[in-house]
């Protein structure tokens, strides 16, 4: 199967976790990786993937550190709508990992430790690319 990886380059540390994890997951299929600067730039770029018709699922992968202003979660509502949106348009399925955290050890827990959101992320992906290979 086919798998393409979006990541965030901020918050890099947290992010290539997340990436290193995915990938280990997805070991045996082919995966395309991309950078983008940001999470708010996530979803574009998985759009254009999503629009190939390529892949079996797409992973986004990003950090939103949570803090004293609401623009942490604005930039969280606009990725989640954005993504659910091209997943249903472009009938791909899209794994929505981009975290939103507040301290250092939730973020170190959920991205290298036993949450790690990258492997359940990329365990997610296989499963809903199986559903959908099937049908």
């Amino acid at each position: 199967m086919r798998f393409a990886i979006v990541a965030s380059s901020y918050h890099k540390e947290y992010c290539d976790a997340l990436v290193s994890e995915a990938e280990a997951e997805l070991q045996g299929h082919e995966v395309t990786f991309c950078r983008v600067p940001g999470s708010f730039e996530i979803p574009l770029q998985v759009k254009r993937l999503a629009h190939t018709g390529q892949y079996n699922a797409i992973l986004a992968l990003g950090v939103v550190w949570q803090g004293e202003t609401l623009h942490a979660q604005e930039i969280l509502r606009a990725v989640t709508d954005s993504l659910m949106r091209i997943a249903l348009e472009e009938d791909v399925p899209v794994i929505h990992e981009v975290l939103s955290v507040k301290s250092e050890a939730e973020v170190r827990e959920r991205t290298m430790g036993e949450l790690s959101r990258g492997r359940e992320g990329a365990r997610t992906a296989l499963a809903v690319a199986e559903l959908t290979h099937g049908s």
